[in-house]
């Protein structure tokens, strides 16, 4: 069993050079603190090992380390030792190569030569104990990372065609309300016309007969007359009376109406912060419809946010910018909030 790389790795604690009668010599350097420029770290000082082939010459110091350590004569010590290089010379024989532990590995190349390849991570110090490395990034970098945060908070050009896409979409549908209503409106027109020209049609009907006709004929025709007179003034009054009050009910319902929309502005106008938009350019009827639907999905704090301008379904108030876009990025799970958009009061 070879252990010479035990006895190495304790002598080089306090020596800087260990040698293995009739193989080599181990020596231990010194190595600077340094910067590793691909990630930026400092490095802390350590010492690392080479080895020279040429150091063969017996020195007695790790002939005394097996002499301490087993307790044995210094001749058995010298044999001990020539028998682990024997045997490490046919690990090199036979595998081209050896792994001392915590000092490195030993190769034989084509030419029959010892290489020597010491641990990455240098050998055992006490002095140099508990230093470990650290990143110290330069100001390009900060400000790169800064830039690459702000990006992925903005909304994308993509986003923005989005939106663009379903403001024209609402304001198309909005076009269309209003030609319907219109529509209507003439339709409410027409059938008025027709009513009217029904009761022109029944009073030329019940117009009285001429003077030639018998008196039996004169008075029917006056009774039928009273009677319609009756009629037509009936008419004539409950229909004022109904427009009258259909009239006085459009104004309260119109006044009402303003009402709600001066409260709303006024409140919205006293708004400030961030907020998250789902749709913009909408008519109220229908933000109304998509904040109760939100509401169903547990989205609570849905509302309908209303300007002089436009009239939007917005979520949530935020202090910052910053809690605003986090709180979309976490909401982007969820349908409603694929195309949503972060808005200052």
């Amino acid at each position: 069993m070879i252990e010479l790389d035990r006895h190495i790795e304790l002598l080089l604690l306090d020596n800087d050079c260990v040698i293995i009668p009739h193989f080599g010599g181990f020596m231990a350097h010194y190595v600077e603190a340094r910067k590793d420029e691909r990630d930026c770290a400092f490095l802390p000082p350590m010492r690392t090992i080479g080895f020279n082939p040429k150091l063969t010459l017996n020195d007695s110091l790790l002939a005394q380390s097996y002499v301490e350590v087993y307790d044995i004569s210094y001749p058995d010590a010298i044999a001990r030792i020539e028998d682990e290089v024997r045997e490490l010379k046919q690990h090199l024989a036979h595998d081209e190569q050896y792994e001392m532990n915590s000092i490195g590995t030993l190769k034989l190349n084509k030419n029959g030569d010892y290489e020597f390849e010491p641990c990455s991570a240098g050998i055992l110090t006490p002095s140099l104990y508990g230093l470990s490395y650290y990143e110290f990034k330069t100001l390009t970098q900060i400000e790169a990372s800064e830039t690459a945060k702000i990006v992925q908070l903005n909304p994308t050009e993509a986003q923005v065609a989005k939106h663009g896409t379903v403001d024209s979409m609402t304001a198309e549908e909005n076009d269309t309300e209003e030609v319907q209503e219109e529509t209507n409106s003439a339709f409410t027109t027409l059938w008025r016309n027709i009513a009217v020209a029904c009761v022109a049609f029944i009073i030329f009907l019940l117009i009285p007969a001429p003077l030639a006709n018998n008196n039996a004929q004169l008075i029917q025709s006056k009774v039928n007359t009273g009677l319609l007179d009756y009629i037509m003034l009936k008419d004539i009054t409950m229909g004022e009376k109904q427009t009258e009050e259909a009239i006085k009910a459009s104004q309260n319902d119109i006044r009402q109406v303003e009402l709600k929309e001066q409260n709303a502005v006024g409140k919205t106008e006293e708004r400030s912060g961030f907020t998250i938009v789902l749709a913009s350019k909408v008519t109220k009827k229908n933000a109304s419809a998509y904040v109760d639907k939100l509401h169903k999905a547990s989205l609570n704090d849905s509302e309908v946010y209303t300007t002089k301008t436009s009239t939007r379904v917005v979520y949530g108030t935020y202090a910052t910018q910053e809690e605003a876009y986090n709180t979309l990025n976490k909401l982007r799970k969820h349908r409603e909030f694929e195309d949503a958009w972060v808005m200052k009061y």
